[in-house]
This record gives structure tokens, sequence and C-alpha cells, in this order.
């Protein structure tokens, strides 16, 4: 292994960890709400619990990796239409979805990475 490979792997794997925080970040932000909205504990500490079994299990972290991505491209869209200048709308809804989907990949590589067994 050269020395380029294993410095690419590291950075990738920083990256991946730092994505991992975001999404983690992105749950517990969800929870939060869910447990105000609710008034009750019970359902913030069990939503946060079902997103973190979500990041590790194979499919369903790819469903929210998408649902969060298309999340966040709306809310792009709307921060967009705020600024009410021509296209912004969908510059940063377009934006807003890569930045959030090249996160989302770093996590789901990240919890696969954590699972793998050698």
């Amino acid at each position: 292994m050269s020395i380029r490979n294993t410095r690419a792997g590291f950075t990738q794997a920083k990256f991946n960890d730092d994505a991992s925080s975001f999404v983690i970040f992105e749950i517990l932000v969800i929870a939060v709400a869910f447990g105000i909205g609710m008034q009750s504990w019970w359902w913030g500490g069990g939503i946060f619990l079902s997103g973190m079994i979500v990041m590790v299990t194979p499919i369903l972290n790819v469903l929210f990796c998408f649902a969060m991505t298309a999340a966040w491209a709306v809310a792009g869209f709307h921060i967009g239409e705020a600024i009410d200048q021509e296209g912004a709308n969908y510059v940063i809804a377009i934006l807003a979805g890569l930045i959030s989907l090249g996160a989302h990949l770093g996590a789901i590589e990240w919890a696969e990475d954590m699972g793998a067994k050698d």
C-alpha cells in the first residue's frame, strides 16, 4: 500500500467521522423537536434511539439519507424564496441537497466501517 493511498484513506475516514457527527446532530434535533412537540421525554428518547438504529441498519440508513437530503433541499428552496432573487431558490436548493447528500453518504460509509468485521 502506498503512502498516497494511506493518506487518502485517513482523509476519507476523517471526513466520514465528521459526517457522522452531522447526522447524529440531525437525529438529535429531530428527537428534541418531537419530544418538545409531544411534550414527552419518551417520544424524544424513542426517536433518538430509533434514529441511531436506523443509522446502523443497511437499507434504512439509505432511505434516511435520501429523506434528509430531500428535507435539506426543500429547506434550501424556501430560504431561496425568502431571499426573493430570481433563481436563488433553485441554486440554494441544489447546493443544500448536494452538500447534505455528501455528508449523508459519508455517514453511511462510516456506519459500514464501524460494523465491518475483518
